[in-house]
């Protein structure tokens, strides 16, 4: 059987590949996924969910795929991504997927080597 046949009519598909613990793949409705990573706050280290996926259906019947990047000096996760589809709207000549960038925060998200 294979989960990730479109006919099936789920919504979304996530497929994680994690080395030698294994591999992971579904189709679903809905999805939402988080990516932790070590880090070191002040002497001790941690896990942090620094990437959040979001996945969903919106009232009108488009799906949404929304990405956001978490730092711990941030109050707030910032959404730096929207990917949206609108499945059900087969007889249009408009591209299939529509991806809206987002810099959020004031002055634009900045390289990955400042905490900015």
């Amino acid at each position: 059987m294979d989960l990730m046949a479109a006919p099936d009519k789920r919504k979304f598909q996530v497929r994680c590949d994690a080395g030698s613990p294994g591999r992971f793949e579904v189709g679903t409705d809905t999805l939402s996924v988080r990516v932790g990573q070590r880090m070191r706050a002040e002497k001790e280290e941690e896990m942090w969910d620094s990437v959040h996926i979001l996945c969903k259906e919106q009232p009108d019947g488009s799906l949404t795929v929304e990405v956001l990047v978490c730092h711990p000096d941030w109050e707030e996760p910032q959404k730096v991504a929207a990917i949206h589809s609108r499945p059900q709207d087969g007889d249009t000549a408009a591209p299939g997927l529509k991806c809206d960038l987002e810099l959020t925060r004031p002055g634009g998200l900045h390289r990955a080597s400042g905490a900015q």
